[in-house]
């Protein structure tokens, strides 16, 4: 069965209302069982595939590795849906596509399909906010589970209602693929940030101003592979101003990594 072929978002939510106010008070919702085993299963498998035959052909900015010189240390890969078919019918398909329109009620794109891996002994993904990146806050960020994730191998943080607060001040960092974190991260937040421990095709999604982080891998063997999907409001796109900030950032961050070989 194809991805177009599975089952819709709606049909995978029993309480779609209860989500919907779930999200807007909290800043982030949690399906477990989003997916099912073989689902998960064939995203990796079209994984595989695509680290064998897209990735030699990618543009630089598309791949990060942990040492560039071992081709099998890749930790990221980014904009997967526009080179790659089943990537793309992925993020247009009914399971993912339509959700962060009625989370936040707007119209929107997907704007990116990322694969991440922790791999073992690496460092914790500071704290910070997604829209740092984007730069606006009509987007989400969907968080998907292709293993069994924990508090050993770096299992995600959130803030509940930290989206409320607004974008926070942020410093760059030397974190490969997470260039920028809250120059605070306070007690309050340590108190009442809530660990997300799960399994195999659970769903997390959240703003764009949730305030998260995960920790290290402290494994010796166990890599974290987890697949993004981004939407974006549709009239995001149509401010010029902030596109063309947006892509100066990115070739900027793209060149201070090349030149230190980590892309």
């Amino acid at each position: 069965m194809f991805c177009a072929d599975w089952s819709s978002f709606n049909e995978r939510i029993s309480h779609l209302n209860d989500v919907k106010e779930e999200f807007s008070k909290r800043g982030y919702i949690r399906i477990d069982g989003f997916l099912q085993p073989d689902e998960v299963q064939q995203i990796l498998e079209h994984l595989n595939r695509y680290r064998a035959d897209v990735v030699g052909r990618l543009p630089k900015g598309s791949v990060f590795y942990e040492d560039k010189a071992n081709e099998d240390s890749i930790i990221r890969l980014e904009q997967m849906h526009l080179h790659d078919q089943f990537f793309k019918d992925l993020a247009e398909s009914g399971v993912f596509n339509g959700l962060v329109d009625c989370l936040i009620n707007e119209a929107c794109n997907a704007d990116n399909v990322q694969w991440f891996s922790k791999p073992p002994g690496a460092r914790e993904t500071p704290p910070h906010q997604d829209g740092k990146y984007f730069m606006h806050d009509r987007a989400v960020t969907m968080w998907l589970a292709l293993d069994d994730v924990d508090e050993e191998t770096g299992c995600l943080y959130y803030v509940p209602g930290s989206h409320e607060q607004g974008l926070l001040d942020h410093y760059k960092t030397d974190v490969l693929g997470f260039s920028q974190a809250l120059i605070e991260y306070p007690n309050e937040y340590k108190e009442i940030e809530e660990k997300q421990v799960v399994k195999a095709g659970t769903l997390l999604a959240h703003h764009a101003y949730m305030v998260h982080r995960a920790g290290s891998n402290a494994s010796t063997h166990r890599w974290r592979p987890a697949l993004g999907l981004t939407y974006w409001a549709k009239r995001v796109y149509q401010d010029i101003e902030l596109i063309t900030a947006k892509k100066e950032y990115k070739q900027s961050l793209n060149h201070k990594l090349a030149s230190s070989d980590r892309i």
